[in-house]
């Protein structure tokens, strides 16, 4: 096979962007079929005048997305079925907008919904999927207790007993916060106080009630310019913080089904629903995100997923698996709230397109500024399909606004102007190399030797995996002895918790090195003493 194509027409993308996004276009457009085996490297990189660095990067995101399998001597295999892949005429026109060049052919596609396949799914999981439903059901049923257990226990364990004082730790592995010189307090103070003498009016008239439209409108547009979504300013929904948007959206949605999570994941997600009075149906989580497969046969209405970047493991849910769960949707007339939270911090290759870029029919986008600005900025947003959209304006425009328009002015200042992207990319470079440094003192301690790494390049921790455990609960208690607090991945999990054992989140994004050190020797000691919790 050769693939050419004209470097002169990338526009302001970068070569390997460029040449990875001909290649995606091709794919899903049926040029490049199935099966095929893509040229090598090699023969890119001299195709196409470019460093062979350049054709690895390209190559690799192909991967990373799933539409491309790497065979170890063997090269790089296009995966079957690509080309069946949902994507809506408004989001490929945005696609093609920032990416000029394509081929003929790529641009020249039909397009598919995906509906088809989904119906054909749904045949094939015939009694069983009845089965399972059945089981299900009675899973979340009788899930409640286990719920509060699991909630109790991640609470206690993170969030500490309400009223006493923060305990000082020598290494707190589960602190997701900031250090205080990662915040602009100089431009936002500047648009604070351009803010407080422009619009006056601010403080004298309520907030509207889906956001200022100069917030929805910065958003819009930076979805679209970071994120490759195309969506008006009229979808985006602004709120404080995203338990109030899972709030309103349930409202949207119906309370009459069920509603299926993540096992692991999010833990006050399944709290927010079962407080709503909905059940929860658990599904677990492989290597390429959701098992999507357990959804049929049940009464799932609604599903919660993160499929760029999966709390906890980290894993990015391929677009195989991504169709799979479009087409579960259509089928069953289900929503998928997408949560992107975290996603811009993503260390290799580029962001990964969201969910909602595929389908805009069936996908709430949500993400928040939590946590690439600060913890106490409660600015969340959900962008809403067009129908959810109609619906909200029709029978929730009792609603008043619920954030202050004061900081939405200042952060669509924020955002417009430029100082959000240029923020991110500075935080950005800044946890990689803070990474990197982690990395680079736990391989020189005496620990290395008694662990493993499992990361995705991505997001602000990693996963610490014990090769030899006993008894995790008791030596995360004698490390807390010791002033270093460790959370195992299993405190995450509602079922299954057996095989995330022996493995602990490792937040890094306010470490010090200089006490990383000595915290490592620590945990390497009490192994040495009870290597098997013996």
């Amino acid at each position: 096979m050769i693939l050419t194509y004209d470097l002169e027409k990338r526009g302001r993308h970068p070569i390997y962007e460029y040449l990875y996004l001909c290649i995606r276009e091709d794919i899903l457009s049926g040029v490049i079929r199935g099966g095929e085996k893509l040229p090598s490297k090699r023969e890119m990189a001299r195709d196409h005048k470019v460093a062979l660095i350049t054709v690895e990067n390209a190559y690799a995101q192909l991967v990373i997305e799933g539409y491309v399998t790497a065979r170890e001597k063997s090269g790089y295999f296009v995966n079957p079925g690509m080309a069946e892949t949902v994507r809506p005429e408004k989001n490929r026109a945005a696609w093609a907008e920032g990416g000029s060049g394509l081929t003929a052919a790529g641009m020249q596609a039909k397009e598919r919904t995906g509906q088809a396949a989904g119906m054909q799914a749904k045949e094939r999981t015939g009694q069983a999927a009845g089965a399972q439903a059945k089981e299900q059901a009675g899973l979340a049923a009788g899930q409640s207790a286990q719920t509060r257990a699991v909630q109790g226990a991640w609470a206690a364990g993170l969030e500490g007993t309400a009223g006493t004082p923060k305990k000082k730790w020598l290494v707190d592995f589960s602190s997701g916060e900031l250090k205080r010189d990662a915040f602009p307090f100089d431009t936002w103070s500047k648009l604070m106080r351009r803010v407080m003498n422009d619009r006056e009016e601010a403080f004298l008239t309520k907030p509207d009630r889906s956001g200022v439209p100069e917030l929805r409108e910065a958003i819009a547009a930076y979805l679209k310019k970071a994120k490759g979504l195309a969506v008006s300013p009229g979808q985006v929904l602004v709120g404080p913080g995203t338990e109030y948007l899972h709030h309103l959206i349930l409202q949207l949605v119906g309370r009459s089904r069920m509603v299926a999570v993540e096992d692991p994941g999010y833990v006050k997600v399944g709290q927010i629903y079962e407080g709503n009075g909905l059940k929860v149906l658990h599904v677990p989580v492989d290597r390429g995100g959701m098992v999507v497969s357990r959804l049929w046969g049940t009464n799932a209405s609604l599903v919660h997923t993160s499929p760029s970047h999966h709390f906890p493991t980290g894993c990015v849910m391929p677009i195989g698996r991504r169709r799979e769960l479009l087409n579960w949707a259509h089928a069953q007339e289900a929503y998928v709230i997408e949560d992107d939270y975290d996603s811009e911090f993503r260390f290799d290759g580029r962001p990964i397109p969201t969910l909602a870029s595929l389908d805009g029919e069936r996908v709430i986008y949500l993400n928040t500024f939590t946590k690439t600005l600060a913890p106490s900025i409660r600015i969340a947003y959900a962008v809403l399909p067009e129908k959810l959209k109609e619906r909200y304006d029709e029978k929730l425009s009792f609603y008043s606004g619920a954030v202050s328009s004061f900081e939405q002015y200042t952060l669509a200042a924020f955002i417009g102007e430029g100082y959000y992207e240029r923020h991110v990319n500075r935080m950005r470079n800044y946890y990689r190399q803070q990474r990197t440094r982690i990395l680079e003192t736990l391989a020189a301690s005496p620990l290395a030797d008694k662990v493993s790494v499992e990361e995705h390049s991505a997001g602000l921790h990693f996963i610490l995996r014990v090769k030899e455990l006993g008894d995790e609960e008791a030596w995360v208690k004698e490390l807390e002895e010791h002033g270093i607090r460790l959370v195992p991945v299993s405190a995450y999990c509602y079922g299954g918790k057996e095989r995330y054992g022996k493995r602990f989140l490792v937040y890094y994004s306010d470490l010090e090195p200089e006490n990383l050190k000595k915290a490592f020797e620590i945990m390497s000691l009490t192994l040495d003493r009870n290597p098997k919790g013996e």
